[in-house]
């Protein structure tokens, strides 16, 4: 992949899932790869403090630009500036029943929306359990329309130590491989090992 890759993290729990996907991006971004654009709430940045203990400074060491939710003037709010695709990690049952229903009330729904018009891959790694009957609507609804869904439920198998830490950068892997980056974190199936 060559260009610009959105990653997008909302205010629900499980924010390292997004920080452990944009250090997974690292290798692959530069002059010959692509640029990372993320965009987030105040919000995420909070959880990502309590949950991880990382800062909103070491997020943008990661990124080559970073853009809050409420920054709707931005160039990807429109479909006549390209990315390549778009990853809303975590994913708040909130974001994705706007996306959705079509609210594009912040800059991750309308990028989102955007990524849908447009026909681009869009990946929403929802974080919450359970899920009511609405949001599993909306995820229904959202997949058939070409969304892939991916909840946040990383496989154990080929991990050493399944803390949460390694966990979370397992599925950082496989969110990779739904783009297709290739990469050398996913735990691979290897049955009899």
């Amino acid at each position: 992949m060559k260009g610009r890759l959105l990653v997008s993290m909302t205010g629900a729990s499980g924010a390292g899932y997004g920080y452990e996907l944009l250090r997974a991006l690292q290798p692959s971004r530069g002059p010959s790869g692509f640029r990372v654009v993320l965009t987030c709430n105040e919000r995420a940045l909070s959880i990502l403090e309590e949950e991880r203990g990382i800062g909103g400074d070491e997020l943008r060491g990661l990124v080559d630009e970073m853009v809050f939710d409420s920054g709707m003037e931005h160039e990807l709010a429109s479909g006549s500036n390209s990315f390549d695709a778009m990853i809303i990690c975590p994913c708040s049952s909130s974001t994705a029943s706007k996306i959705r229903a079509g609210i594009a009330d912040n800059l991750t729904t309308r990028c989102a929306s955007v990524a849908m018009k447009e026909r681009r891959r869009l990946v929403l790694v929802v974080r919450e359990t359970p899920l009511s009957t609405p949001v599993l609507g909306a995820l229904y609804d959202l997949s058939k329309w070409g969304v892939v869904i991916m909840p946040a439920s990383p496989p154990f198998y080929g991990l050493k130590d399944p803390t949460g830490e390694e966990l979370q950068r397992n599925l950082a892997g496989r969110i990779m491989d739904i783009v297709g980056l290739e990469n050398d974190i996913t735990s691979r199936y290897r049955p009899g090992e």
